[in-house]
């Protein structure tokens, strides 16, 4: 019995270190946005390329505490006015935001790229987006 518990509780343990930490972006919370440093894919339910991106995305967002980053998404279908406050003419579309500072990712969709773009800066050689709404 013991070694049942034991079994138990270190599978709720493993289980824990892979939680995902992707925040869900809203008009009522896209201000969030503006401190700190975060990766934001904007994406819809019914686009076939954000569905195939999904796996990845939730994979990264399980790096964001060892990365000191916010990963994010903004469903355009419930919050479509941030579609338009940040340009977004197509899905997905992934920004890198440092404080309040937005930049098109354009790199490969997988979670290790996601994460050496994070870890080697690569994000500081890409011209910010000239301006939001």
């Amino acid at each position: 019995m013991k070694y049942i518990l034991l079994t138990y509780l270190l599978c709720l343990a493993v289980a824990g270190t892979t939680h995902a930490k992707l925040v869900q972006i809203t008009e009522d919370n896209w201000r969030d946005v503006l401190t700190g440093e975060w990766m934001v894919e904007f994406f819809a339910p019914w686009c076939p390329a954000c569905r195939a991106l999904q796996p990845a995305w939730q994979e990264f967002s399980t790096w964001s505490e060892d990365l000191e980053i916010n990963v994010a998404q903004v469903d355009v279908t419930t919050s479509p006015g941030l579609s338009g406050r940040f340009m977004v003419t197509a899905l997905p579309t992934i920004f890198h935001v440092k404080n309040g500072i937005f930049r098109q990712y354009r790199g490969a969709r997988d979670k290790d790229s996601f994460i050496v773009y994070i870890e080697d800066k690569k994000w500081s050689a890409v011209e910010p987006v000239s301006d939001w709404k």
